[in-house]
């Protein structure tokens, strides 16, 4: 390489993080227009194979490459997009997560809702004069003659032309051959959003829903757990330092009200602040508490808005017009300035976990960005995942506890119905046992709201045909199809795929195909039928399509709309009712048959959590766990709420057998559309790895839990090492003998922290 010289230190080329499942940033050459424009953490339009996609600059240079470049083509970005603070984050990502650069930057940035490319087609001058002698000419019906006059009103882009025309493609192929005509790449700039503001917008706590009230979120005396808790994020504030504090209070202990204070704190002494919550859906009532307090001073982030409202709330963070960011996932991406404080709540769960590349974990990454600003974090959930508990063991945390409920109330009374004995004393297979109908019957006369829990969708769990044991699989992945009965369709829970319920067995044609197994959609039928005067609303994500639908229902059910709120795990987290006294879980061992490592803490997650859900007004609560198995520690302790012995117990299963907290796992997938070729080449990898290094077992391949997902054949590696260390350096061999080995490299899929194994 040589360097050249563009006068003044100017720079010459520039490096480009483009979206592509590649390892390695991209030299393009600057037209001298750019020269002085193009900074690192602007967006630019450049060349990538046979497109044109938005890439990220990551650095300029005067040094020629040894081979040639092509020219960057537009700057979308007169101001960086990203900070030289973000940029490292995202060299830390990719380097950590084993994820190409190009995959991360993108999902670091907002959609670019604001540009529009196409291909436009227009008359060269010797197409014009072409166009003007056929002006009045009568070959109608050819192509060629009836693009030429259409384009000499105007250019059309060509998905136009090729919808309009037959037999454009090949007209435009010959007319663009003689020069007539030019096909290329241009970018329409969109004018600004007419979206609402986010106050107008999310302030009752709906997204695109009219609000039904403005909610009011009285400010509360802060109790003494809560005030220590509150000093000591305070203290740490002022400090200007880095900092982690795990925040564990018990369901209703009043950590949201520790966060608005310590956020206003953050302010007071001029730095920003972020808040991440898990789902979309918890967004709107947390930042509807956020609105009520902050105002126009917080911005809300998350994929429920359309790509231009997310590209303006974005702008609005970026131009250090609001200086507290609300988000999902992605939102740990916001560009504040001086970031003082970061929160992250319910820690725990899955959802911080992309599942796609680029496989982050959004709390994981919300430490580390914090780390990197001298700021604050705090990570709050009544039930901790062992992975921040174990923090607090090894001193990298500080806990902060919240023993008791606000106002001195009390934790809900749960019962445990063992479902063994029931059907023995009772002689009938029913959903609901009897302590769990008769105590919904007492709700509906007293007036008081009752939650009903069965975590599976759908209606039944699996078509069986009764005659050969057939069951109705996907087409596309190696799994059961799930009964939907509203719809009359069986639908696959990964893919999507859907197909009418059979008649008959499509294996033997018996006639006796049987629903088995329940879901939420089960329960609420069951419900109507046991209880026809009850007001029944069910939430989950099949009674849930549009973006303020969510909202409507919960609100309903707040007011006092209906009477039993029947879903999945989406009633489970973050709800404050005060009329809600009584919880019933039908099935609380859904979660423990899954295999995968985490599934007793899943479990008792969920359980936990959905109890907590009674009881948060005057009136005591009831908590009513129906189970196959009493026995299990993670359903004895649910119901205990005894997270602390649950650590204790659940910690000695995972140290004996190496699992995390107490070890690195990694996980290795490499599919393919061909069985045969998925099992070939995850063959080649586990060759290629052996041997070894001390101290790293490596698990498989073998056939993934789901083998057949999404039409691909998948074979799975695990890696488990008390040294990061040592994974690290495994699988940055196993990248390299991807690259190298072609269709290896789009073949394997790398997930360092895994939250699944499924």
């Amino acid at each position: 390489m040589v360097r050249e010289s563009g006068g003044e230190d100017t720079p010459l080329y520039c490096e480009a993080a483009m979206p592509a499942p590649l390892d390695k940033t991209f030299t393009y050459s600057l037209p001298e227009t750019l020269r002085r424009r193009v900074r690192p953490g602007c967006r630019i339009l450049a060349p990538f194979g046979g497109r044109m996609p938005a890439g990220v600059v990551l650095a300029t240079h005067s040094v020629k490459p040894d081979y040639g470049t092509r020219a960057v083509l537009r700057l979308l970005d007169e101001e960086p997009a990203l900070t030289p603070e973000l940029i490292d984050l995202g060299r830390w990502i990719a380097d950590y997560y084993c994820a190409p650069i190009g995959e991360v930057f993108k999902a670091m940035l907002p959609p670019s809702a604001e540009m529009r490319s196409a291909k436009m087609v227009s008359l060269t001058l010797a197409g014009a004069d072409t166009a003007a002698r056929f002006l009045h000419a009568n070959e109608a019906d050819d192509p060629h003659v009836l693009i030429l006059r259409a384009l000499g009103r105007r250019p059309l882009t060509l998905p136009y032309l090729k919808t309009k025309y037959g037999k454009a493609e090949t007209a435009l192929r010959s007319l663009e051959k003689r020069g007539l005509v030019k096909i290329e790449a241009q970018i329409k700039k969109r004018g600004p959003a007419r979206a609402r503001g986010p106050r107008t917008a999310v302030q009752a706590g709906a997204l695109d829903a009219p609000p039904a009230k403005t909610a009011e979120f009285p400010r509360i005396r802060l109790n003494d757990a809560q005030q220590a808790a509150f000093y000591a994020v305070s203290e740490s504030l002022h400090a200007k330092k880095f900092r982690s504090f795990l925040l564990q209070g018990v369901t209703g202990s009043g950590k949201t009200e520790v966060y608005l204070r310590a956020i206003e704190e953050c302010l007071a002494i001029g730095r920003s602040a972020l808040l991440l919550v898990p789902e979309i859906v918890l967004t709107p009532g947390v930042a509807a508490q956020f609105f009520a307090r902050f105002g126009d001073n917080a911005a809300i982030l998350h994929s429920a808005f359309t790509d231009a409202q997310r590209t303006e709330q974005w702008r609005r963070i970026r131009g250090g017009r609001t200086r507290v960011a609300i988000g999902t996932r992605s939102g740990v991406f916001a560009p504040l300035a001086d970031l003082g404080l970061v929160i992250v709540d319910e820690e725990h769960e899955s959802g911080y976990k992309q599942e796609e590349e680029p496989r982050y974990h959004g709390r994981d990454i919300a430490v580390v960005r914090a780390q990197a600003a001298c700021a604050t974090v705090v990570l709050g959930s009544a039930t901790p995942s062992l992975e921040s508990r174990r923090n607090v063991d090894t001193g990298k945390y500080t806990m902060l506890r919240l023993p008791d409920r606000i106002r001195s109330r009390p934790l809900p009374a749960v019962t445990v119905v063992d479902m063994r004995r029931e059907f023995v004393e009772s002689r009938q297979n029913k959903l609901f046992s009897r302590a769990l109908a008769n105590a919904v019957d007492e709700r509906l006369q007293t007036g008081e709201q009752a939650m009903i829990l069965l975590n599976r969708r759908g209606f039944s769990v699996y078509a069986l045909c009764r005659s050969c044991g057939y069951r109705v699989e996907c087409e596309n992945c190696s799994v059961t199809l799930t009964f939907h009965k509203r719809e009359q369709r069986l639908l696959c829970h990964y893919c999507g795929f859907a197909a009418p319920p059979p008649k008959t067995c499509p294996a033997c044609q018996g006639e006796y195909i049987h629903f088995q197994g329940s879901g939420s959609e089960k329960v609420e039928e069951q419900l109507r039928n046991d209880f026809p005067r009850a007001r029944i609303a069910r939430l989950d994500r099949d009674a849930v399509r549009g973006r303020g639908q969510y909202e409507a229902i919960l609100n309903g059910f707040r007011e006092g709309g209906y009477d039993l709120l029947v879903g999945t795990q989406m009633i489970a987290k973050g709800h404050d009712i005060p009329n809600v006294t009584l919880v019933g879980v039908v099935n609380t061992d859904i979660g423990l048959g899954v295999p995968d490592f985490r599934a007793a803490e899943r479990t008792f997650q969920l359980l936990t959590q959905v109890a907590g859900r009674a009881g948060r007004g005057d009136k005591p609560g009831q908590v009513i766990l129906q189970t196959m198995n009493p026995e299990h520690y993670a359903v004895e302790l649910a119901a205990r709420q005894d997270y602390d012995a649950f650590y204790k117990r659940e910690s000695s299963f995972r140290r004996s057998l190496r699992y995390p907290p107490f070890a690195v796992l990694a996980a290795m997938i490499v599919r393919s559309r061909k069985p045969e070729e998925a099992l070939a080449l995850s063959g080649k990898l586990a060759r290629h790895l052996s041997p070894l290094p001390a101290g790293v077992r490596m698990m498989g391949p073998a056939a993934a839990p789901v083998v057949k997902l999404r039409t691909e054949y998948r074979y799975q590696f695990l890696l488990k090492s008390r040294s990061r260390k040592d994974i690290a350096a495994i699988l940055k061999r196993a990248r390299e003998f991807a690259s190298a080995q072609g269709r290896l490299q789009t073949a394997l899929v790398i997930d360092v922290d895994p939250m699944s194994l499924l």
